[in-house]
C-alpha cells in the first residue's frame, strides 16, 4: 500500500514538472546580440479604434455636387476651343466658339423684327405730329399703336431665345463659364458638331473629391453615412452615401466618401481603400500584417518581453493595407516581433521536437 501511493506521488510531481517544462518550452529566450543576428524586431500593438470589414477598390472622383453642366443653346460646329482640360477658370471666361446656322437666323429675326419695329414706330410719331396738329383724327392712331405693339413683341420674342448669349459676330456665339471652377476633361475636337441644350462638358467649382467604392454584397447595410474609410496613407475619410441597391453584373452597391484633404489623388486614379466599424472599445488591438504567422495549425503572433518572445493564438478580425485587427490574450501596447518570424517559428519548431 505504501508502495503504491509512494508510486502514486513521483508520478504527480513528474507529470508536474513535464508540464512546467512544456509551458516553459513556449517561450524562446535569446540574447540581444542573438536578436540582432537573427534580424528581429518588435513594434507596439495599437488600439483598434476601427475593426476593418474589407480592403476593396476604389476611384477617385470629382465631387459631383460641385459639377455644373456646360450647355450650347444653339446647334453648331465647335470652331475655336479657348482653354485646356483641367486648367483652372474664371466666371465669364471664354470657353468655346461655336458657328451656328439657327443661332445666324435667330440675329436675322431679330434684325428683321428691329427694323419693323423702328418702322412702326416712325409712322406712329409722324402720325401723332399730324394729330397734334390737328390735321389728322386721333383715332387714326390706333391701328398704329397696334402695330408697334405687334412689332414689340416680334422683338421679344427673338431676343429672348438670345438673351444670355455672347455674340462672337453674325453666326458665331461663345460658350462661358458659369462660374470659378476647374474643366477637368473634355472630347472635343474644332469641327465637331455641336447638339442644343447638351452638356458639352462640366465645370467643378471645388478642388474636393470623393472616393467611389464598390461594396461586396455580403457588406451592405453595414456600413453606413457617417463611418470611415481608411486610405493609403492612413487618413480616413467619411462616408457620404451608402446605397443598398446591389448591382446585378458586378454583386456590390456603390458607396462614396469623402477623400482627405492634401491626400495627393488625382481624379480618375484607381486605389485601394479600407472598409472599417468602430470596435469594442480594449477589445482589440492593431498590429503590422507582417506580426501574423501561422504556428502549429492556428493564427500567432509573438509577444516580446525583454529577449523572451512568447507565441500567442490570436483571432484575425479585419485587415486593412499593412495592418491586422486582432484579438486575443494581447493588449494596446504589447511589443510584437514583426520581422524575424521565420527565425522564431523555427525555433519554436525545433524546441518542441
Amino acid at each position: 500500500m505504501r508502495t503504491t501511493l509512494f508510486t502514486l506521488i513521483a508520478s504527480c510531481v513528474l507529470f508536474t514538472h513535464l508540464a512546467v517544462d512544456a509551458a516553459a518550452s513556449e517561450t524562446i529566450s535569446l540574447t540581444e546580440k542573438q536578436i540582432s543576428r537573427l534580424g528581429i524586431t518588435a513594434q507596439a500593438s495599437l488600439s483598434a479604434d476601427e475593426t476593418s470589414l474589407a480592403n476593396v477598390p476604389a476611384k477617385i472622383v470629382p465631387v459631383r455636387t460641385s459639377m455644373k453642366a456646360i450647355t450650347a443653346p444653339f446647334e453648331g460646329v465647335l470652331t475655336k476651343i479657348h482653354v485646356l482640360p483641367s486648367q483652372k477658370i474664371k466666371a465669364g471666361q471664354i470657353l468655346f466658339t461655336v458657328r451656328s446656322r439657327d443661332y445666324l437666323d435667330m440675329n436675322i429675326g431679330l434684325q428683321t423684327a428691329k427694323g419693323e419695329l423702328e418702322a412702326a414706330n416712325i409712322a406712329l410719331h409722324q402720325q401723332t405730329l399730324l394729330v397734334d396738329e390737328g390735321l389728322s383724327a386721333g383715332t387714326t392712331l390706333l391701328p398704329l399703336k397696334a402695330n408697334v405693339m405687334r412689332a414689340q413683341a416680334l422683338v421679344d420674342e427673338h431676343r429672348a431665345p438670345l438673351r444670355g448669349i455672347h455674340s462672337a459676330g453674325q453666326s458665331q456665339y461663345y460658350i462661358k463659364a458659369p462660374a470659378n471652377g476647374r474643366i477637368e476633361d473634355f472630347d472635343l475636337q474644332i469641327g465637331q458638331s455641336i447638339a442644343p441644350m447638351n452638356a458639352v462638358t462640366a465645370i467643378y467649382t471645388s478642388d474636393d473629391l470623393w472616393a467611389e467604392v464598390m461594396v461586396p454584397e455580403d457588406l451592405v447595410g453595414q456600413v453606413q453615412a457617417g463611418d470611415s474609410i481608411g486610405f493609403d496613407d492612413g487618413a480616413f475619410g467619411e462616408v457620404v452615401s451608402a446605397s443598398r441597391i446591389i448591382d446585378p453584373k458586378t454583386k456590390s452597391a456603390m458607396l462614396v466618401a469623402k477623400v482627405p484633404t492634401g491626400s495627393g489623388f488625382n481624379p480618375g486614379q484607381l486605389i485601394q481603400v479600407n472598409i472599417s466599424k468602430p470596435s469594442q472599445a480594449g477589445k482589440m488591438v492593431k498590429v503590422p500584417a507582417s506580426a501574423i504567422i501561422r504556428l502549429d495549425g492556428q493564427t500567432n503572433i509573438f509577444l516580446k518581453h525583454n529577449g523572451d518572445f512568447t507565441p500567442i493564438a490570436v483571432h484575425v478580425t479585419g485587415r486593412s493595407r499593412g495592418y491586422a485587427t486582432i484579438a486575443g490574450r494581447i493588449n494596446a501596447g504589447d511589443q510584437v516581433a514583426v520581422t524575424g518570424l521565420t527565425e522564431l517559428k523555427a525555433i519554436h519548431l525545433a524546441e518542441a521536437e
